[in-house]
């Protein structure tokens, strides 16, 4: 049996096709999601991927745990060595106390991996283990404007390598075949699959996992949503 999307596409490689995204937007997004979370020490970075933001929430003095399913990605994170503490598991079953963390932030589309009872059972995961009061940060598309404006196929050069990203939307799942060509010819090939949830959708889903949403933005910058244009949809929600 072949392995899930999500194992799949997070190995060694996956980071040179979002080369793009570096630290310095990682730094300014961290500092707009601090101030969503109010006065908290602990905070849970849940899908870390690429590190970028847990680092980035260390150097601005909280207690990160990063954690992720993907061995390569927390491997590399742990040759940077200090900061962030990084654990390995998944987010349906997270391997913390109750109420362990004061803040919980879900960057860069890291939700909606699942079928819909999977991705019930995360934002319960996420619930169990923020305290009362605590907040959570989810950093989600903008369905709408996927729905609108997707990309069939584009194709770009990273580091000598040619990127191919091909998309679709099926079955109410954007999804994303992404082929890696080296220098050499070699190549790796995987595909990305996300549930789409609109802004209302994300809203029911919270609140029937015990959030209270205290306010929705378009972007990490403090940007207002709009459903026609908003590059992302961001909810804040308080664990009731």
């Amino acid at each position: 049996m072949s392995d899930p999307w999500f194992v799949d596409a997070f190995r060694t490689g996956y980071l040179g096709v979002y080369a793009h995204r570096d630290d310095a937007a990682a730094g300014a997004e961290a500092a707009f999601a601090a101030t969503l979370l109010g006065d908290v020490a602990r905070v849970l970075d849940a899908g870390c991927g690429a590190w970028r933001h847990a680092r980035a929430l260390a150097a601005r003095g909280f207690i990160v745990t990063g954690l992720d399913l993907s061995l390569d990605l927390l491997r590399e994170a742990a040759t940077l060595g200090g900061g962030p503490r990084y654990v390995r598991g998944d987010l349906r079953a997270l391997p913390f106390g109750d109420g362990a963390f004061g803040g919980v932030l879900s960057f860069f589309t890291s939700f909606g991996y699942f079928d819909d009872a999977g991705n019930a059972r995360q934002l319960a995961a996420l619930r169990r283990v923020t305290r009362r009061r605590g907040r959570l940060v989810l950093d989600f598309l903008n369905a709408a404007l996927v729905r609108a404006a997707l990309v069939p196929r584009s194709e770009r050069e990273s580091a000598g390598h040619t990127i191919i990203e091909e998309r679709a939307i099926r079955a109410g799942r954007v999804e994303k075949d992404v082929t890696v060509i080296a220098p050499g010819g070699a190549r790796r090939a995987w595909r990305e699959s996300v549930r789409l949830y609109s802004r209302e959708d994300l809203g029911r889903l919270l609140g029937t996992a015990g959030y209270d949403v205290l306010a929705v933005h378009g972007d990490l910058c403090g940007g207002p949503f709009e459903a026609s244009s908003s590059a992302r949809c961001v909810l804040v929600g308080e664990a009731a």
